[in-house]
């Protein structure tokens, strides 16, 4: 693989204590694209069907073993949110002094007292203009190893050049707890910076190897871009970044793909080959190239179809696709999650409705390790987010919801064979202009918790309506675990 490039490092920025004049969150320039089909694969490999999934919530009975529970559990005030849009993609971090920062579409929330209260926050007042205006797709994680939390919001392009940016910021849990508007640093950056001048970018994803702070963001139409940048550069005056990319591979290619997290040796992300191969780009800490890896995984169904419609007639699940939205490292193991569709008559195994596929590989062989699917022939499964705790257990942020159950967020470990939610979604939010096609997405968010490493932090939200009838998705923050 060629070598990475380096960008020009850049001057660290401070907020003003004072703020900034509100300023008005504009709507994307393109909406996000669809996820792009998967080319059919030759049956390599049978996959075995495990049993199904079940969403239970946390108020029925306890099931006998030892079940996941909610140990914290606080919906954020929707009407206390700024800017809100649509999808509220939530996103979060939490550090073991209790500080917890959660941000969606466009807002932040602070909690100085582990989740169980919040602040709200602008960020159109927090940093001064940048490009097209801040419109969406933030994302925060919290890195342990240097008590910082990093946020990455996404801009429209600048106008004059096309040049797709981003603002990165920063800040200690200390310095947050006590200035959550002003204690951020910042840096900025455009699509020029990383070789694809004129270009537009998409849905970026935060993640953090054992030395670097990693980002990977999609350069619309050209590929997948993985920025990586020392850890100790955030807590000094100025950034320095290597990159790889646009990366491509198929024609489904590395589309919104999240890089593994719980502190990896490096970087490591999936995109489709075909409907049974997986490409792993592994790009480890001290090295300066990259290399990638097919990986044979039990085929999926050429169908495409990855919708399922809720009792209010929404297709909530059919603009998800097979992004690679989970993934995380256990111990010399990568696992990654994705969406298959619904099977075809004919498809052996059969699964009745659109569900999530789970693979570990071994990160220094890339074999095949296992497999395992997250499916109920009543539910469909998507937008999946992995973590792994100080107990080796993989837990599992996803989607869910079909015929009789509305659209909604759960949590659970793998291999429990049941998630977990607390409030019932009781709506499915539609895309503008349209009375069937569903607006859920486009991502949710969890954690190995730094204040109970057994635990998980996540952040999800349900959807339900106002007094006057209007449809509210309510973001939350859940310590879950056993």
């Amino acid at each position: 693989m060629p070598e990475s490039r380096r960008g020009t490092p850049k001057i660290i920025q401070t907020v003003s204590r004072r703020g900034y004049r509100k300023k008005r969150v504009p709507d994307r320039r393109e909406d996000e694209q669809d996820v792009r089909p998967v080319e059919p694969g030759p049956d390599r490999r049978s996959q075995e069907q495990n049993e199904p999934t079940r969403p239970a919530s946390t108020e029925e009975p306890e099931p006998g073993g030892e079940p996941v529970t909610f140990g914290g559990y606080t919906p954020l005030d929707p009407t206390k949110l700024k800017n809100v849009k649509i999808p509220v993609d939530p996103s979060g971090g939490a550090a073991g002094s209790k500080v917890v920062a959660m941000t969606g579409n466009v807002w932040l929330a602070m909690s100085n007292d582990d989740g169980a209260t919040f602040k709200y926050f602008d960020p159109t007042t927090m940093f001064p203009a940048f490009a097209g205006g801040i419109v969406g797709d933030q994302q925060v994680i919290f890195i342990p190893e240097i008590d910082m939390f990093v946020w990455i919001m996404l801009h429209n392009p600048i106008a004059s050049s096309g040049d797709g940016a981003f603002r990165l910021a920063f800040g200690t849990a200390e310095e947050l707890k006590r200035k959550p508007k002003s204690g951020w640093r910042f840096v900025e950056f455009v699509a020029s910076d990383v070789d694809v001048a004129g270009v537009d970018f998409d849905q970026p994803h935060l993640s953090a190897s054992a030395r670097f702070l990693i980002i990977a963001i999609d350069a619309v139409g050209k590929g997948r871009i993985v920025m990586r940048i020392p850890q100790s550069d955030l807590t000094a005056g100025q950034v320095g970044w290597e990159f790889i990319g646009p990366l491509t591979v198929g024609t489904g290619d590395y589309q919104f793909s999240a890089p593994c997290n719980n502190l990896p040796p490096g970087t490591f992300m999936a995109g489709h080959i075909d409907t049974s191969t997986l490409r792993i780009v592994a790009w480890p800490d001290g090295d300066s190239a990259s290399t990638t890896h097919d990986v044979k995984v039990g085929k999926w169904s050429d169908s495409d179809d990855y919708s399922c419609s809720t009792p209010s007639g929404v297709d909530w699940s059919g603009r998800c696709g097979s992004r690679v939205s989970g993934a995380t490292w256990r111990d010399g193991q990568l696992w990654f999650s994705w969406v298959s569709p619904r099977s075809r008559n004919g498809d052996a195994p059969f699964f009745p409705q659109p569900y999530t596929r789970v693979v570990a590989v071994n990160s220094a062989t890339f074999a095949n390790i296992t497999e395992m699917q997250v499916w109920n022939p009543d539910f469909a499964f998507a937008y999946s987010a992995l973590a792994v705790n100080s107990n080796g257990e993989v837990a599992i942020a996803v989607g869910w919801g079909g015929p009789t159950s509305e659209a909604d967020a759960a949590f659970g470990i793998l291999g429990d064979f049941v998630v977990w939610f607390r409030d019932g979604s009781t709506a499915t939010t539609t895309a503008p202009g349209s009375a069937t096609a569903g607006r859920w997405g486009d991502y949710l968010r969890t954690h190995r918790s730094q204040v109970t490493s057994p635990h998980f932090d996540g952040f999800g939200y349900f959807t339900n309506k106002d007094a006057s009838g209007n449809i509210v998705q309510n973001p939350y923050h859940v310590r879950y675990g056993r």
